[in-house]
């Protein structure tokens, strides 16, 4: 595994917080099955820190609209998850919210 895959990467202890955090859930839909970890501020394709403020709980079909929306409907969807996602963690973790907080996240 490469340095910039092991750094996008959730190592297990904060899967497991995450997942307590997110009561085992999603944070968008509440599904509780096939659960994924969401990249929110800055995506695993971007480089992304894998860290509990940058990653919630996702069910397969809201990660798979947020990552790859299909038509003006999803687009307007994974918009509205990634809103809800960002907020939801801001309040959480209690970010402050703005560049350097970004540049944090980025594998350099």
């Amino acid at each position: 595994m490469s340095i910039r895959s092991q750094w996008c990467e959730y190592d297990k202890e904060t899967r497991k917080y995450i997942k307590k955090r997110d009561k085992n859930e999603c944070v968008k839909c509440h599904s509780k099955g096939a659960l994924q970890i969401m990249h929110i501020f800055l995506s695993r394709a971007k480089g992304g820190k894998g860290c509990k403020e940058n990653g919630v709980l996702g069910c397969i079909k809201c990660h798979s609209i947020l990552d790859n929306p299909i038509g003006e409907e999803q687009n307007k969807k994974s918009k509205e998850i990634m809103d809800y996602c960002r907020k939801y963690l801001i309040e959480k973790e209690h970010i402050e919210y703005n560049q350097e907080f970004i540049n944090s996240l980025k594998f350099f």
